[in-house]
């Protein structure tokens, strides 16, 4: 599986609240709930801190044990061909636990506003695809059959671990699909807020001119309309995340 991603602040008066990683098989994608500046979060670390630690944990879970430990039997792949299996739930589960954690005894995890994001994850293990879609960033699959769209519910990750079980999540055969495009709202715009394309445009946007391009292209429409008159938005440019991970025949 071969990633290419690019990812732009949408403001410079904040920190970009989005975080991009990729290593060898795996992906995520965070969009950090951007609230207005000056709100009180009970977090010392901030929303920008928050996607980041999530992000690298659920990375680090998602890469852990995808093959058996040495002498143990071999069985069916975690996962693998079981109708209603969401692997990468629990991994998302025990990120959140992780990161709640790591910052319970310095900030007030009760806070309603505490720091919280959107949630993509992508992993390619063995024939097999798994993803995870919680919240509003979406996840284009892009087969033989055309792109479908996935885009989760009204849940974010937050303090909370059972959040993760409000995940869209499944399992694919990865010879069904030929690319996935992962992308937090701010690089959806041009499908679902704009549109200028649907998602079968979009998806062929994120492999030419790319990424960077799609932001780019996105960023132009947004200063046609720098007043938020003709696409109402509270966010003029909202900070924007695209990776496209293709797999080889």
């Amino acid at each position: 599986m071969r990633v290419e991603w690019a990812t732009d602040q949408g403001s410079p008066e904040r920190p970009n609240e989005d975080f991009v990683a990729a290593a060898a098989g795996a992906v995520v994608v965070l969009d950090g709930c951007g609230l207005p500046l000056g709100t009180d979060l009970g977090c010392v670390h901030g929303t920008a801190w928050y996607a980041r630690s999530l992000g690298t944990r659920l990375l680090a879970r998602m890469l852990d044990g995808l093959g058996p430990p040495a002498g143990s039997p071999v069985g069916p792949p975690e996962g693998a061909h079981r109708p209603g299996t969401r692997p990468l739930v629990a991994r998302l589960a025990g990120a959140i636990a992780d990161v709640a954690a790591a910052h319970r005894l310095s900030c007030d995890l009760r806070v309603p506003t505490t720091p919280a994001a959107t949630v993509l994850a992508l992993r390619l293990r063995g024939e097999l695809v798994d993803y995870l879609v919680l919240a509003d960033s979406t996840v284009l699959l892009e087969g033989g059959d055309g792109v479908r769209e996935i885009t989760g519910g009204r849940h974010y990750a937050a303090a909370d671990p059972a959040v993760a079980d409000a995940a869209i999540a499944g399992t694919v055969p990865a010879a069904e699909l030929s690319r996935a495009v992962l992308l937090t709202d701010g690089a959806t715009r041009l499908a679902d807020m704009f549109g200028a394309t649907d998602w079968a445009g979009l998806a062929a946007l994120a492999v030419d001119p790319g990424p960077a391009g799609l932001i780019g292209r996105t960023r132009e429409a947004e200063r046609t309309d720098p007043r938020a008159a003709r696409w109402p938005r509270t966010k003029i440019h909202d900070d924007a995340t695209v990776a496209v991970c293709a797999f080889g025949r």
